[in-house]
């Protein structure tokens, strides 16, 4: 019976959603149907907006090639929250990338990448959530300021996406971020869970469906980036990192005055989050003036090094990523605009307003790893790889919250040594290699591990593709 009605469920009689349904709220607008050409083979890209009562979400469908195309497909988009997915795809795991001149350091071009994601799935990229690079919100309606409210439209848009790409449907489902996307993933997929899971609870309301059904499909893996998924264990382990790890990323008096608030922060952390009362706008606000505070008040080039790879000297905030300036120019280019279908007169910003409005709803003071594990527990893999010269997410509050996280591969993941990798592709450590719940760290990588391992991170997509966590361990570098 249970496979019968899973049946009817995946052939469209079914309609179901938690608050609202996908159906009839959202829908797919092509803008351009492109190929883009940078001294290779031409690449299709179809970009467009999905239009949703909270405004318009701009993505870019990067064509798998040959036979990627009905391999998979992986969604990319950034952290933030309001950063633009674009970043990733033009630092080479999209098939061009860009490239500093030879003869003019402050010049760059597109090359073809070496290691595209494309050459083994589907890339589709979103500025995510609303009010991020290219995706505007609507005139009227408040665009999301919460993860929970940017997960619903993130399901909505899929259902849409799948309504206009059926082939889709068939393929593995893999979702890939970085950074605060360690906190939209686990609502992203826990709301794709659990509409999934009311659809087929509720199936006999087949009989009162008027609209266009949902459609049933599994998370198959889900990838992570340098994750902020726990505030408790960031903010003590960003000070650890920062303070006393060689070389010391602030001076003796700042360090001194994140310490005496250290303990403070965590207090009223653990009374918002282990209480279950995170839904306490005032709470939040305060925890995250208490905890935030300091740090936001730093000016980037306070710290002694670069907080995103500790090899790196002081930078300001829009300095310390090369490509950052040249893509903004990329992505407001009449050339490009015109590729990606973007009206001539509209903006592009690597950072967009979602930010504010986040962080004036106070959400990054949670602890959104803890919604995994039902997720975990549906089947769905979990990659995680962190740069260990990263400070801004060190890889200690990663390790942390993985080895709390209930789920049927917790034990195994406790007991589970570090095993030293010293290979072509990265050298580091793996823990639980070949698993299903694998956290790899990478010595000569910071924030962004795509910028200085993309041949890496291309494996970790190959191998989800085909239904496995990257095991440096097995493959033959």
């Amino acid at each position: 019976m249970k496979a019968f009605l899973g049946t009817l469920v995946n052939y469209g009689l079914i309609l179901m959603g938690v608050k609202r349904s996908a159906s009839y709220l959202a829908s797919v607008q092509i803008t351009a149907d492109a190929t883009l050409n940078c001294g290779g083979s031409d690449n299709r890209v179809t970009s467009g907006y999905v239009k949703l009562p909270s405004g318009d979400l701009f993505f870019s469908l990067f064509e798998g090639r040959g036979s990627a195309r009905d391999d998979g497909l992986v969604i990319q988009f950034e952290g933030g929250p309001g950063a633009s997915g674009f970043d990733y795809p033009f630092i080479g795991a999209g098939p061009c990338q860009l490239t500093p001149s030879i003869l003019d350091p402050n010049d760059t071009t597109l090359s073809p990448s070496p290691y595209p994601w494309t050459d083994y799935a589907n890339l589709l990229v979103l500025d995510y959530p609303i009010g991020t690079g290219h995706s505007q919100s609507a005139p009227d309606p408040i665009p999301p300021n919460s993860s929970v409210a940017a997960a619903q439209d993130f399901d909505d848009a899929l259902q849409s996406i799948y309504a206009t790409w059926p082939r889709f449907k068939q393929q593995p489902l893999i979702l890939s971020s970085l950074s605060y996307g360690g906190t939209h993933i686990p609502h992203i997929s826990s709301t794709i869970l659990g509409r999934n899971n009311l659809a087929i609870r509720d199936w006999w309301k087949v009989w009162k469906a008027t609209i266009r059904a949902r459609f049933i499909k599994h998370v198959d893996q889900i990838i992570l980036g340098n994750p902020f998924s726990d505030i408790i264990s960031e903010i003590h382990h960003q000070w650890d990192s920062s303070c006393k790890t060689e070389p010391h990323m602030y001076n003796d008096t700042i360090c001194s005055h994140m310490r005496d608030n250290l303990s403070i922060c965590q207090d009223k952390l653990r009374y918002l989050i282990e209480t279950g009362i995170e839904d306490s706008l005032e709470l939040r606000l305060d925890a995250q003036e208490t905890c935030l505070g300091p740090w936001s008040k730093l000016r980037w080039d306070a710290a002694l090094r670069n907080r995103y790879d500790r090899r790196l000297p002081s930078c300001e905030a829009k300095d310390c990523h090369w490509w950052l300036m040249p893509l903004v120019q990329l992505m407001n280019s009449e050339g490009m605009k015109t590729i990606l279908g973007v009206p001539a007169e509209r903006i592009y910003r690597y950072v967009g307003p979602a930010m504010l409005a986040f962080a004036a709803n106070g959400d990054m003071m949670q602890s959104a790893y803890k919604l995994l594990t039902p997720v975990l527990e549906s089947g769905t893999r979990l990659l995680v790889y962190s740069g260990l010269n990263d400070t801004a997410v060190p890889y200690s509050g990663t390790y942390s919250w993985m080895t709390r996280l209930p789920s049927q591969h917790l034990h195994q993941f406790r007991q589970s040594q570090p095993i030293q990798v010293d290979g072509r592709l990265y050298n580091g450590t793996v823990i639980n290699a070949g698993r299903d719940y694998t956290l790899l760290a990478v010595a000569e990588a910071g924030h962004l591990v795509q910028e200085t391992h993309p041949r890496l991170v291309q494996a970790v997509i190959k191998a989800a593709v085909k239904g496995q966590n990257y095991d440096p361990l097995a493959v033959s570098d």
